[in-house]
């Protein structure tokens, strides 16, 4: 595999993909290097009017916070790879009502 490393971003990209080579964190398509998933999940609220949470990564041990937005803007929302990754984050946020958006 031959990746190309721009704008000084090796350290993230190296974590990125230790990550996805130990299957703990699965990122989107379009935020990582999982070639093997099929789709993007978001976090959104349960009411009938959906809300998504707009978080940063959210790392194990560490207090997080987050923001509710209307719309799924996908350049600002983090997307997980996997079912399993969106509830690892949404446990890591303290999230106790929440689901899965695929797309």
């Amino acid at each position: 595999m031959v990746v190309r490393l721009q704008w000084g971003c090796e350290a993230a990209l190296l974590q990125e993909i230790e990550m996805a080579r130990r299957g703990t964190i699965s990122y989107g398509t379009r935020t990582g290097l999982d070639a093997r998933t099929t789709g993007e999940y978001y976090l959104a609220t349960t009411t009938d009017r959906m809300q998504f949470y707009c978080f940063d990564e959210p790392k194990e041990g560490v207090t997080h916070s987050w923001t509710l937005i209307d719309e799924l803007d996908r350049s600002r929302l983090l997307a997980a790879g996997d079912k399993a990754t969106a509830k690892t984050w949404a446990n890591r946020l303290g999230l106790k009502n929440f689901t899965y958006v695929r797309v």
